[in-house]
């Protein structure tokens, strides 16, 4: 079983879609339970335009991936480091990574754990109900992330459902006036928040274990944009529920504010519990993140050992992971302080540093080599995609086009925002406008990156 899964391990495959939906699985799953109060508690009414500078991280990150992909293919971001940086050089920098990762996932375990010990099931120790995930971890560890990526398949669309179909069953309580005036906020609360949000943002790196699963530049980038954009745009309508249904203040001081905006859903006398049905949902969707990066834990230590075998280290890596969440909070509060606060310090303390060796060394070792490694996927004309091999709807544009305006967007987006704070307080119609604007243009970031995906495969199709 052991050597069956070590072969397959090196013939990894995943698709764009599963990737996409695994990268909006990591930016939803995990915020869901630990960022939304502060955020709220932070910028109030403003809170759902937290995550634009989380956007341009994301991209940065997404476009870094793709030239590693391009320039190594085959490899993971492990397998890059030690060969760019040398044995000792990348274990360092591999060490780094690994602790980030593991510290994402002592985190989503005990806000799973506390959050099932609070809601759920409240006289079951919180030791058995640590334990129970590490079982799963041991289970999905003897396998790789094609396995995840099928089971997130099955999750993550009923979770974009279930999100995207709120609105209509909290329409008789909605109040538009709650969330109102928009863009009045200092800017320094806002820039706060959105700087939080980067602590969530920030698990998308988790992603950087499986690039030896694609083999194309464009593939990984555009599809790490496309899910990361439908997550946070889903993020995004969350909370801007929870403000006009709860209101700005309220939310502030609720654990979860997203299990007390399910729980105001009553279609009917007979459909007021639907909260257990979005929580079988849910608990899935962030499961399958947390099984990816255990799964990229493993990956990361078998780089170091020297092991690609890693169900060798299964048991044992998912056991000292369920002991230190048990050692590491004491209560759902030390949880929330550490995945609100100190996670985007330790984000922005070794990220950029990472991207920038690594981009460094790479650059380095390009120039070096006489034939540099190339993607074969990415060879020759990867990024022109021939007119007949375009469906009607995506030929008036080119791949790089369709990059291009989804950055436009984007950039578009902030101007909107930053528009609305220096003349919301005078002009509550400007205001409203610019926030209007921001929601049309993040809306169609998502369509395009859609079509950077749909243009990437068409060009694959037809090669």
């Amino acid at each position: 079983m052991e050597k069956a899964v070590s072969f397959l391990d090196k013939k990894q495959v995943i698709n764009q879609r599963q990737l996409a939906w695994l990268a909006s699985s990591v930016i939803t799953s995990g915020g869901i339970f630990t960022l939304q109060n502060v955020l709220i508690r932070v910028s109030e009414m403003d809170a759902w335009f937290s995550y634009i500078l989380s956007v341009f991280y994301i991209f940065v990150i997404a476009a870094f991936f793709g030239y590693l992909v391009k320039m190594f293919p085959k490899l993971n971001i492990f397998e890059i480091s030690i060969h760019v940086l040398g044995r000792w050089g990348g274990t360092a920098v591999n060490l780094l990574i690994l602790f980030h990762f593991w510290q994402i996932l002592v985190q989503d375990m005990a806000s799973a754990s506390k959050y099932n010990s609070t809601l759920l099931l409240h006289n079951t120790p919180l030791e058995i109900l640590v334990l129970m995930p590490c079982l799963y971890l041991i289970y999905f560890g003897r396998s790789s992330v094609e396995i995840v990526a099928r089971v997130n398949d099955m999750f993550y669309p009923l979770f974009v459902i279930a999100t995207l179909s709120m609105p209509l069953l909290l329409s008789n309580e909605f109040n538009l006036q709650l969330a109102m005036p928009v863009l009045t906020m200092p800017l320094k609360q806002l820039a706060f928040s959105n700087l939080l949000a980067i602590g969530s943002a920030g698990d998308i790196f988790i992603l950087g274990a499986f690039l030896h699963t694609m083999y194309n530049a464009n593939h990984i980038r555009s599809a790490i944009r496309h899910g990361s954009l439908l997550g946070i745009c889903l993020f995004t309508l969350l909370i801007f529920l929870v403000l006009t249904v709860l209101g700005p203040k309220m939310p502030a001081n609720f654990i979860y504010p997203a299990y007390n905006l399910v729980q105001v859903i009553h279609v009917t006398d007979f459909l007021d519990r639907l909260d257990i049905v979005l929580m079988t949902i849910w608990l899935p969707v962030l499961g399958c993140k947390m099984i990816a990066i255990y799964l990229a834990i493993l990956l990361g230590i078998s780089s170091i050992i020297k092991e690609r075998n890693y169900p060798v280290i299964n048991k044992q890596v998912a056991l000292l992971v369920g002991l230190t969440t048990i050692l590491s909070f004491k209560s759902i509060t030390e949880v929330l302080a550490f995945a609100n606060f100190s996670m985007p310090l330790i984000v922005l303390g070794y990220q950029p540093f990472v991207i920038g060796i690594l981009f460094a060394a790479a650059k380095i070792k390009q120039r070096k080599q006489s034939h540099p490694m190339a993607s074969p996927s990415d060879s020759g004309n990867s990024n022109k995609t021939p007119p007949e091999q375009m469906t009607k709807t995506s030929v008036r544009f080119s791949y790089k086009q369709w990059l291009w305006l989804g950055n436009i967007l984007i950039v578009f987006s902030t101007v909107c925002i930053v528009i609305g704070l220096a003349f919301g307080k005078y002009k509550p119609i400007m205001s409203t406008a610019c926030a209007m604007c921001f929601a049309c243009c993040l809306f169609l970031t998502v369509l395009t990156t859609y079509m950077e995906v749909n243009l990437s495969k068409q060009s694959e199709v037809g090669k």
